[in-house]
């Protein structure tokens, strides 16, 4: 599914798709789409951007009001077997979106009664969101502190988004971590999503064309050796 959409994804025409999503054991993905582009919607609240580096900066906004609309429609309470991903919209923003969205259900929970626990909670056991692009703050140590807020241990999977410009090494992502936390975030919260329980064959070896090779692994090459 498209982060833009013509109207939040928490509203019942949507439902169908959660309830065939969730009978079959599938997650449901967003992905940055159709925003700003020809006669779509704006991808801001205040029009749309004149410069790419604007656009890429504000990709949370478009997630994080799809996922207030989950939470808040009810849609993780009527589907409770349902996870969502969000791909390749950061993650930083999620526990300031978290703790906004508990402080106004204490006050404002007249006004959805369907919900049965904070907001937080509901993202904690039904939202995944992948690394790339992953924020990197000049202190490492504060990206940590991000993970601990928002429970990182489920709600965080790796993705590389390889071979885009913006792509994150794995070889050389979350060195930092609890040695736990990112064997989760590089291949636990993936296996457990994806009902990956029997380790892939490797493919067969095959020399690499000299033209490539230049005696040094290729980034494919070097991915196929991190397990």
């Amino acid at each position: 599914m498209a982060a833009a959409s013509r109207a939040p994804y928490g509203q019942r025409q949507y439902h169908p798709i959660y309830e065939a999503a969730q009978e079959l054991g599938l997650p449901v993905a967003m992905h940055p789409g159709t925003e700003g582009v020809g006669t779509a919607w704006p991808p801001t609240p205040v029009g749309y951007p004149s410069r790419y580096l604007e656009w890429h900066n504000i990709l949370p906004l478009g997630f994080m009001a799809q996922v207030n609309s989950l939470v808040t429609e009810g849609v993780f309470e009527k589907f409770s077997g349902l996870r969502m991903v969000v791909v390749e919209g950061g993650l930083a923003w999620l526990p300031h979106l978290m703790w906004r969205m508990d402080k106004n259900y204490k006050a404002l929970r007249d006004t959805a009664p369907w919900l049965r626990q904070l907001p937080s909670d509901y993202v904690k056991q039904h939202l995944v969101l992948t690394t790339q692009p992953i924020e990197e703050p000049e202190k490492p140590e504060h990206l940590a502190q991000i993970f601990d807020m928002m429970g990182a241990e489920r709600t965080v999977m790796f993705s590389s988004d390889y071979p885009h410009w913006d792509n994150d090494n794995p070889a050389v992502l979350f060195r930092r971590l609890d040695r736990a936390l990112r064997a989760r975030i590089l291949a636990g919260t993936a296996a457990e999503l994806y009902g990956l329980t029997v380790k892939p064959p490797r493919e067969p070896s095959t020399p690499v064309p000299a033209a490539t090779h230049r005696g040094a692994a290729t980034p494919l090459e070097r991915l196929g050796q991190l397990e």
